[in-house]
């Protein structure tokens, strides 16, 4: 298979963005806490707001290249397990000691059932979710490919917005009712990502270029806005979140726009040392 080189840049830029969210994230939280939203929120804010797409685009891009496929189930789980079973495993265990140590060394009870609890929440540790929470997507992905031929693209369409629709509604109902859903069911908010990445993939442009973008930059500069508004009178930062609309909005605009171009090696090889 050709590699694609597109898809490796979009998702180097992806990386790049969760690295500058978690940066400045804790100038963000300072500014909450300390109720002084100053020059350092503001060009954290900005910042973070202009990254949170990055979430959504890693979601698309395995959609884009795990749907449509024609793999047998067992196939499929084989080639996934490796990829996200082993590591998962593998990292739950070294943030679990860890947390052990850390209590221990506050002398603090590790408190087992705490920890059991967490693993089963899908939260071993924070920023792990994601990867607990690509277990459902790839368990049901064979079970999508089996429909995908047998629906006209227009009904994929529907079903895409459809699923991202109620991936947003039931994202507010969560927080607002401040449940805890078992990871196992986490994927569902996410499958409108999920099939806007195979959908996308082969689209043929509609919008143009310069609109994708002025929607990212608007959806963007609204987050940063909104954003300030609930932190600084409510006390949370729910447009930062990836299924609030503006994210999604910005996702899908970002993804499409970047899909168009059409990268190839020759691009890279001047930047080798």
């Amino acid at each position: 298979m050709k590699r694609d080189y597109t898809s490796d840049t979009l998702r180097t830029i992806a990386a790049l963005m969760v690295v500058l969210v978690h940066v400045v994230a804790d100038y963000v939280n300072l500014a909450m806490k300390s109720d002084n939203f100053n020059l350092s929120f503001w060009v954290s804010n900005i910042v973070d707001s202009f990254c949170r797409i990055c979430l959504p685009i890693f979601v698309m891009i395995s959609g884009m290249f795990l749907l449509g496929r024609t793999e047998t189930f067992r196939d499929s789980y084989r080639k996934r397990a490796s990829k996200i079973l082993i590591p998962l495993i593998f990292w739950t265990i070294i943030y679990l000691v860890y947390l052990v140590v850390l209590r221990l060394f506050a002398g603090v009870d590790p408190d087992a059932d705490t920890l059991l609890k967490s693993v089963i929440l899908g939260q071993p540790f924070y920023h792990m979710w994601y990867l607990y929470m690509l277990i459902g997507l790839y368990f049901v992905t064979p079970l999508i490919n089996l429909v995908i031929p047998k629906v006209s693209r227009q009904s994929l369409w529907v079903t895409a917005i459809v699923f991202l629709i109620f991936g947003i509604v039931h994202n507010i109902y969560n927080l607002v009712l401040e449940n805890n859903l078992m990871f196992l069911l986490w994927f569902t908010d996410y499958l409108g990502y999920f099939l806007f990445g195979y959908l996308i993939r082969d689209c043929k442009a509609r919008i143009s270029s310069s609109a994708l973008v002025l929607f990212y930059i608007i959806s963007a500069a609204l987050i940063s806005v909104l954003s300030y508004y609930t932190a600084s009178q409510h006390n949370n930062l729910y447009f930062y979140g990836p299924l609030s609309p503006l994210v999604a909005l910005g996702s899908l605009s970002f993804f499409s726009w970047f899909r168009r171009f059409s990268l190839n090696e020759t691009y890279f090889r001047r930047f080798r040392i």
